[in-house]
């Protein structure tokens, strides 16, 4: 594999990694610079599996290639997760509108890794380096949290169409 074929897959990689970083720090320009910092961490941090990616065949790039992008995703929760405490009064706002954005930051990162990103709890557990029964729990958690945020006549209204037995 070539640098340019990583570059391309990285940058190909960032509309995920951005929403991955605004979730985590909902502001565009911190999310913006997490992705950068990210990438540059990354390079430097997995130089070897970087120079390994140059040296395979291309049937073992489909694996390192997905190394990279849960390399990726963990580098962005690890430098977020600092961040966050950094930046936590200005967050204030966004947070006190309730909705997801009210979730503790592990509640929403796992929430968002394994509904929208779809990863599988051994991904999650790599990502935010929990043990899984810390991620089943904040699992829980964000998901007992949300339900109570929707308003209560939702469910009256799936009761009374038969929906909800």
């Amino acid at each position: 594999m070539k640098t340019e074929e990583l570059q391309k897959y990285i940058q190909n990689l960032s509309p995920e990694l951005y929403s991955f970083a605004y979730v985590l720090i909902p502001d565009d320009l911190q999310a913006s610079q997490l992705m950068i910092d990210c990438v540059q961490s990354f390079l430097i941090q997995k130089k070897v599996l970087v120079e390994k990616m140059g040296l395979t065949k291309n049937k073992i790039v489909k694996n390192l290639l997905e190394e990279t992008k849960l390399n990726l995703k963990k580098i962005v929760y690890e430098l977020s997760r600092k961040r966050y405490q950094q930046l936590k009064i200005s967050l204030s706002d966004v947070e006190a509108n309730g909705g997801f954005f009210s979730l503790d930051f592990d509640e929403k990162a796992i929430l968002y890794l394994k509904e929208k990103a779809a990863l599988d709890l051994d991904r999650i557990e790599f990502i935010t380096s929990n043990t899984r029964s810390e991620v089943l729990a904040h699992l829980y958690s964000a998901r007992i949290k949300m339900t109570a945020l929707m308003p209560n006549n939702l469910f009256q209204n799936e009761i009374e169409s038969g929906g909800i037995a």
